[in-house]
């Protein structure tokens, strides 16, 4: 028999700081402006159009900003920070302040959502769902050429459009050069306000041997112009020690003003730092309460979390039902950040187990099976390629004894196999008994000791204490009892009572 995971296992959590270097710039939340009644969608057409732009900018709708503007707490969106003049936003009467819903038909669930919907359009009209002073309106904007709008109010100062024409550059470059030019413009819409173009050059430069250093003065100057993810990237050189020495309690205020700017990752590291106590006291309901504003704002891994301390009833109301949910979010994602693959796992077992959520091992498997065949994403957490490997010898346990899928014990042991190459200790377990009693293939005793061995140095105290009887009994591997005493030893200290004083038979 394969080995069952405990009823209740503690489940897997996401890891430590992670670097927090965002795929779109998020812009720091504004104040609402005063409502005004919209008017009516202009019908003056806009210039000739190639590439469009809805001409806006937009911030987080955190709870805070839900609660000041009255609004359910299950609403999402987007709040607009800046509307660029001459653009289709201001064509269409939008205000600074306006909460955004949907754009083109889909609704957004943050601002990363509203990045993707904003830029490189088709220049044709689109609606767009957008709540004022409490009440819903649709409006038609018709996309202007970003190109000519960014360009022509760039040459006018305004930085927040030079910061927009060196981001889509640096995105579409195709060679060093072009690279290093949209480095050059980036680094131009700093030094005339733009934050957020302080925070992308910021990031780049860390990744440049000549110049790493001006990093630290412009991710500086980022966050003191309001950037929460100029603020986040900051924090992290601080937590890590990177380029400054490392002082958790600086990283922590940094972390702190990320997140009070809108910045999702920012959050998630707040709640990071209070749940280890690392730069501030150690609090779980502060890190619980840092994780939903993560969650919300988009961040995968900080639905992952507040799913384990929810599930766990740690700072926050015990609840399984609401955990598994918080799994299912981090493993799906969004556009702030893909997959979390701990989330996954996690929201994995919740189904196999019935935990929380009614229990369906056939989609357990498939939960499994995505993220086994998964690459870990760039910004995904330290730690994701282990849960990928989990995932798999997961997979091939439901595959080893029928459960959800159809009983494959030559694809289970195939996946075990695979998990127990990238390190899980469970993966190696398994692989190990298929291979003592020949399931899915002849038996072979010399085989499982070495992966009894595997999941024993993966910290797999039974694993310790299998392959010690092996070399006791001299099964599949010459007797030594010298060596079956170490590994009973080991297999103690990792927490297996049934080896603690147990002295190989002679």
């Amino acid at each position: 028999m394969t080995r069952a995971l405990p009823t209740a296992p503690r489940p897997a959590r996401a890891g430590a700081f992670p670097a927090t270097l965002l795929a779109a710039a998020l812009a720091a939340g504004c104040s609402a402006a005063p409502p005004k009644t919209p008017p009516s969608p202009s019908k003056t057409s806009p210039p000739a159009c190639e590439t469009g732009t809805l001409g806006l900018e937009a911030g987080t709708l955190s709870r805070q900003a839900r609660e000041r503007r009255g609004l359910p707490p299950e609403t999402r969106g987007a709040v607009v920070t800046e509307v660029l003049p001459g653009g289709a936003a201001e064509r269409a009467g939008l205000l600074r302040g306006d909460v955004l819903l949907a754009v083109g038909g889909k609704e957004l669930a943050n601002d990363c959502d509203l990045v993707l919907s904003a830029w490189g359009l088709p220049c044709r009209p689109v609606g767009v769902v957008l709540l004022r002073a409490g009440a819903r309106r649709e409006v038609e904007l018709v996309p202007g050429d970003e190109g000519e709008l960014l360009g022509r109010l760039c040459e006018e100062g305004n930085a927040t459009a030079c910061f927009r024409r060196a981001w889509l550059a640096a995105g579409r470059a195709a060679d060093a050069g072009e690279r290093d030019r949209a480095l050059a413009d980036l680094e131009a819409a700093c030094r005339i306000g733009s934050a957020e173009a302080c925070s992308y050059a910021g990031h780049i430069l860390l990744s440049s041997r000549e110049r790493s250093a001006e990093a630290i003065p412009t991710l500086t100057r980022s966050c003191d112009l309001g950037s929460g993810a100029g603020c986040a990237h900051l924090a992290y050189l601080h937590a890590t020690g990177t380029l400054v020495p490392r002082d958790d309690a600086r990283a922590t205020r940094l972390y702190d003003r990320s997140c009070d700017l809108g910045d999702a990752k920012g959050c998630y590291n707040v709640g990071l730092m209070a749940e280890k106590g690392r730069g501030t006291r150690l609090d779980l309901a502060r890190a619980a309460a840092a994780y939903e504003q993560a969650c919300e704002g988009g961040s995968a891994s900080g639905c992952t979390n507040l799913g384990f301390l929810v599930e766990r009833g740690q700072g926050a109301a015990k609840d399984p039902a609401r955990a598994a949910d918080l799994y299912r979010l981090g493993c799906e994602g969004s556009a702030c950040q893909g997959t979390n693959l701990v989330g996954c796992v996690n929201f994995g077992r919740a189904l196999r187990d019935g935990n929380g959520v009614a229990k369906d091992p056939s989609r357990a498997a498939s939960v499994f099976r995505a993220a086994c065949e998964a690459e870990p994403g760039a910004d995904d957490v330290d730690g994701a390629a282990q849960e990928r490997w989990r995932a798999c010898s997961l997979l091939g346990a439901l595959h080893l004894s029928g459960t959800g899928v159809p009983k494959d014990e030559a694809a289970g042991r195939e996946l075990s196999e695979r998990g127990c190459e990238g390190g899980d200790a469970f993966g190696c377990f398994n692989a190990a008994v298929v291979w003592a009693n020949g399931a899915g293939g002849p038996a072979d005793p010399a085989l499982a000791v070495s992966f009894y061995e595997a999941a024993c140095t993966a910290g797999d105290g039974e694993g310790c204490h299998e392959a010690g009887r092996a070399y006791e009994k001299g099964s599949g591997v010459p007797k030594d009892g010298k060596r079956a005493a170490e590994l009973f030893r080991k297999a103690c200290a990792a927490g297996f009572e049934k080896s603690c004083g147990k002295k190989p038979r002679r």
